[in-house]
């Protein structure tokens, strides 16, 4: 066993029993490298990554390989999810090699940390029009003997690309119709015909659909609504939802959502749970409902921690074959229905005996058309026989062997969620969704807070590195978010107001307008980043400037509004022209044109007076209620306390203060 034996990350764990000599990233590795004046090869993936354990099993498991790996560098495992920082790093350099990225990653280092090449999955043997890893990493030790000069300078022009990465992005300029253009671009961009964004293979770009959502209800655009809508309903019916078991797939390999890759994350179901709570708020649907159910169920059952918390991720493998354990074909349906229920079943999950994967009689459950249609039968018993048959398959599949867990506790990932329950919560009224998002923020505390410092994950007892931009970013989001629906301003005046200052302070200064990703004191890499792209997760700096914004609103602090302007203002060029690159701050963006609108409740029993508007979806619409002059904020002074009395104020002017809420009702609308 090698040295990742002493690490808690399920994906070094992975790679322990490997004979390639691999090293945690630290400064012993770090450090070797510079003694000996040796490269160093950075491998970098997560724990339920496909083309890693791939890449293990035809690579880093061979004696041959290992031993030329081992002569000619020194080795680093990194858990890019423990790590995001030193991901983005050499991510960059790959993407500014090739014009393209994926794990798992493979960057090769000068002795300094500086990156001279760098690339994903290679073959044993050449093939895909790639070489094979050994003959690459041959070739890079060669040219490290025999031509160092041209590495340096490849490093020197990399670490320049990477550096001036940000100011490039930060220089398109914006069209001179900057919102209309970004929702034009982000429309021309939507499938209309398949539901989402561009082809194989398909993510679920949440940010997106909430983009067209928000947009389509302020500027009453019923297209943009339908879109939003027509995507969720699309996945929905696609394989990229789990059918019988509840919870979204990373994303599909084909455009029409049917053929998922099988890993589930905690993050996907997180953003996707927040979606299908606003599209349930703007309209209706029983199917967002039972996804919104459905999904929380899986999360309860197979994703919770025995501590409190979430797992991050579900492997796609089980037994060594992707999707064996979510897959089915018609004879074990024939096993375990009852006779007269197959047919039916099989019709409504698209089921056959010859199978609709590529593996031979296997299956995907999938809906290839509503539930009348399909089955023929008056909807009431069609619905009750799908249940049962469901539940039926449901129960058979966990007697399965099923896929492995990656048991990190994420901060970021789990203050999504924290943030997705506390919508779903708005959406139904269910006091189950306010308990868990309550329940979990609890958790992330008393789990990755320690003596003030907050940390970015927690594996087998042990705290990893101090939290990240886009864990701040994250948690303080869901400190908003549980302040909106419990009503409680102590959420957003007391715990986001402390953590956006911190980031303040530590993450960037008053001459920048964005902020790093992790503070650039004493770093060990080569260079300082900066994230802002919205892509599978929120970037850390999109959540902030909406934060900004929001405790800007609330607080009435111009330091908050201003840096939040500033912000959008650099970046606004990128979000017009590639909207879909930058959904979150399109969001932002978006609300920022608009009139600031409230409503204040004042008086006795303000709360319960206030709450039923929270299940009302308004863009924008910022809902204080408050029963005692406690909190020194714009929107409440002067107010009538004695009486209950509903203010409407747009812009920080109010309408005459009324006694009911039919009567605020009619002056929101």
């Amino acid at each position: 066993m090698n040295r990742l034996q002493h690490e808690t990350s399920p994906y070094l764990l992975q790679h322990a029993h490997n004979p390639v000599d691999w090293y945690p990233w630290g400064e012993e590795a770090l450090a070797r490298a510079r003694r000996e004046d040796k490269p160093i090869l950075v491998s970098i993936g997560y724990s339920t990554c496909h083309w890693c354990h791939v890449m293990e099993r035809e690579s880093f498991e061979r004696e041959e390989t290992a031993r030329i790996m081992n002569e000619h560098f020194v080795c680093i495992k990194v858990d890019r999810e423990e790590r995001p920082d030193v991901d983005q790093v050499y991510m960059d350099a790959c993407q500014a090699i090739s014009g393209g990225g994926g794990w798992p990653l493979n960057a090769f280092l000068l002795p300094d940390g500086r990156p001279f090449y760098a690339g994903t999955y290679y073959p044993p043997e050449p093939k895909y029009n790639r070489p094979s890893w050994t003959q690459v990493v041959q070739h890079l030790a060669q040219t490290f003997a025999n031509d160092r000069g041209s590495l340096e300078e490849q490093a020197e022009r990399l670490v320049e690309n990477i550096s001036t990465g940000s100011d490039r992005l930060l220089r398109i300029e914006p069209p001179q119709d900057g919102s209309q253009s970004m929702m034009e671009q982000l429309r021309a961009a939507y499938d209309g015909a398949r539901g989402g964004f561009g082809g194989a293979p398909k993510f679920p770009m949440s940010q997106a659909l909430e983009l067209l959502l928000a947009n389509g209800l302020l500027t009453g655009n019923n297209q943009d609504v339908y879109f939003a809508g027509h995507g969720m309903r699309a996945m929905l019916d696609g394989g990229i939802y789990d059918q019988i078991g509840g919870g979204f797939s990373r994303y599909t390999v084909d455009a029409h959502w049917r053929v998922p890759h099988f890993e589930k994350m905690l993050y996907d179901n997180a953003l996707l749970l927040r979606l299908l709570a606003k599209l349930q708020m703007a309209a209706p649907d029983p199917r967002y409902l039972q996804a919104i159910g459905e999904t929380t169920d899986w999360l309860e059952r197979e994703m919770s921690l025995p501590d409190g918390g979430y797992r991050a991720a579900l492997d796609a493998d089980s037994e060594g074959v992707e999707g064996k354990y979510y897959v089915w074909n018609y004879e074990e349906l024939e096993a375990l229905l009852p006779p007269d229920d197959v047919e039916l079943v099989a019709d409504f999950y698209g089921i056959t005996r010859e199978g609709n994967w590529e593996e031979e009689h296997t299956n995907i459950p999938y809906r290839p058309g509503s539930l009348p249609t399909v089955t023929g039968l008056p909807p009431d018993v069609a619905a009750a026989k799908i249940k049962a048959a469901s539940k039926l398959m449901a129960d058979a599949r966990r007697q399965r062997i099923p896929p492995g867990a990656d048991d990190k506790l994420l901060l970021q990932w789990n203050a999504l969620l924290v943030s997705g329950w506390c919508w779903c919560y708005r959406a139904t009224g269910d006091d189950r969704y306010l308990k868990l998002a309550q329940t979990l923020y609890d958790d992330l505390g008393r789990h990755l807070q320690k003596d003030g410092q907050w940390y970015r994950n927690l594996t087998s007892g042990r705290l990893g590195a101090p939290a990240f931009l886009d864990d701040y970013a994250a948690l303080a989001a869901a400190a908003l978010d549980l302040g909106e629906v419990t009503l409680d301003l102590d959420y957003a005046l007391t715990d986001a107001r402390t953590l956006v200052d911190h980031v303040l302070d530590t993450f960037s200064d008053d001459r920048m307008t964005m902020f790093y990703l992790r503070p650039p004191t004493d770093s060990e890499l080569p260079v300082a980043t900066q994230d802002f792209y919205d892509n599978a997760l929120p970037s850390g700096n999109s959540q902030m400037a909406s934060n900004l914004y929001r405790l800007g609103r609330l607080t009435g602090a111009e330091r908050y509004t201003d840096r939040a302007e500033r912000m959008l203002k650099a970046i606004g060029g990128a979000v017009s022209r590639y909207p879909s690159s930058f959904a979150g701050w399109g969001l932002t963006a978006l609300l920022m044109q608009q009139p600031e609108r409230e409503l204040v409740v004042t008086g006795p029993g303000a709360r319960a007076a206030a709450r039923p508007f929270l299940s009302e979806y308004r863009p924008g619409l910022l809902i204080v209620a408050s029963e005692e002059d406690s909190h020194d904020l714009p929107l409440l002074r002067n107010r009538y306390l004695s009486d209950l009395r509903y203010f409407v104020c747009e812009n920080r002017s109010c309408h005459l203060p009324v006694a009911t809420a039919e009567a605020a009702r009619q002056q929101l609308n």
